[in-house]
């Protein structure tokens, strides 16, 4: 039984965040056959976490978190970094030491001999032990891909100037780092091959970087309703964190081009399941009894188990969007732009979602499979099929096992 490290930069305090959702189950899983270990980095995290998920202490043998981040201001050496790597040995150079002599002690104390490490961040936090630990970095999202997406969508020069120089700057900066990720350790992971083919085309490596998708939690794969239920509503729901950019992205450009000329005027409802909507949304949503905001919810499947269909507009960011494998759990058809599904390789356009890029395209789609329910419910049975075979956490963590055992 290997003795594996988990080194993340923040507690595990919810699994509404991705970053928390993707380690909570790869490690339990993982810990079925090996013996995993919990180091937290402290980096001055605001995520608000008291005792941290339930049932951490029955995954991790230990969990133990290091010294705390210092208050005071870092370093200006920090602004002349070309790799973001550097940050915190130019910017908090002993917090760098006291953190690297946490994870030796701990790693010496516990004879262990793997280490698994979620994020960029913790880049030049692990380095000092690629020689003699075995390493799988799991960037998870490329941010040099989120950034390049991003940046496509910055207004023309000369508008915003600044926010556009800081895009490069900061996107270089990463671009140094992750190219550096294949050089320094065992293998490096991400959960998408969009993602994976970045830091391949970044560092000029290949042969030790892969995809690991994310899954479906096994709470999510039991409320599906074989016999494709019958929605109670005539519209389409989208969930998420309103305040992560690609998701206000995401909802703004629906509301703009599809929702207000297409969907209104068919009398086709939009349904948004989220906390932090912008204040735009409020308004419209005031205006628009068409709109329907639900805020955050405790229990989602209660509120799309009304909806025959799930849109996912996404036109930025990277990864894998882990709302598109939630609604192939709960029995919704899927409608969503390239970058919303190109995680998904094993999901076909046309059989188990559709895919739509323009604005007209997509409303097309959505009008389609609320008319033609036979076909929506063929489509979200071969979901369903697709979800089970490739995308569960049992299922996506066998290959994540299978690369600890061949490092």
């Amino acid at each position: 039984m290997t003795r594996i490290l988990v080194v993340t930069h923040k507690p595990l305090a919810s699994l509404t965040n991705g970053h928390d959702l993707r380690v909570w189950h790869l490690c339990r899983e993982l810990a079925r056959r090996h013996e995993l270990y919990l180091l937290t980095v402290n980096l001055g995290s605001t995520d608000k976490c008291s005792d941290g998920l339930v049932g951490l202490s029955d995954v991790f043998r230990k969990i133990v978190e290091t010294p705390k981040f210092p208050n005071h201001r870092p370093s200006l050496k920090r602004h002349f970094r070309r790799n973001d790597s550097e940050y915190y040995s130019l910017s908090y150079p002993r917090h760098l030491s006291t953190v690297t002599k946490t994870i030796a002690d701990f790693c010496e104390e516990n004879s262990i001999s793997h280490m698994i490490v979620f994020c960029l961040v913790l880049a030049e936090f692990v380095r000092p032990f690629s020689s003699d630990k075995k390493i799988i970095f799991d960037l998870i999202d490329s941010e040099v891909l989120t950034l390049t997406r991003q940046m496509q969508y910055l207004p023309p020069w000369p508008a915003q100037l600044s926010a556009r120089l800081d895009a490069h700057v900061m996107r270089a900066r990463r671009a140094r780092a992750e190219a550096c990720l294949p050089h320094w350790f065992n293998h490096v992971t991400t959960v998408n091959d969009a993602d994976s083919d970045t830091v391949c085309r970044l560092s000029g490596r290949t042969a030790n970087v892969s995809t690991i998708p994310n899954g479906v939690s096994p709470d999510l794969v039991e409320t599906f309703d074989s016999n494709a239920r019958v929605a109670k509503r005539r519209g389409v729901a989208f969930w998420g964190n309103l305040a992560f950019r690609p998701n206000s992205d995401a909802v703004r450009f629906f509301y703009q081009y599809v929702y207000r000329p297409y969907l209104a005027p068919a009398g086709i409802e939009w349904c948004v399941v989220g906390k932090d909507a912008e204040g735009w949304l409020l308004q419209a949503a005031r205006r628009d009894d068409g709109i329907r905001l639900t805020g955050f919810v405790d229990d989602i499947c209660s509120v799309l188990a009304e909806y025959p269909i799930m849109v996912n507009p996404m036109r930025i960011g990277s990864g894998l969007k882990n709302k598109v494998l939630e609604a192939f759990a709960m029995g919704l058809a899927v409608v969503s732009t390239g970058v919303g599904i190109e995680a998904l390789g094993m999901a076909h356009d046309g059989v188990d979602y559709m895919r739509a890029d323009e604005p007209e395209k997509v409303a097309a789609a959505i009008k389609l499979l609320i008319e033609d329910q036979g076909r929506r419910h063929s489509m979200i049975q071969s979901a369903r099929k697709v979800m089970l075979e490739h995308y569960t956490w049992n299922r996506v963590a066998r290959d994540l096992d299978a690369l600890v055992g061949s490092l």
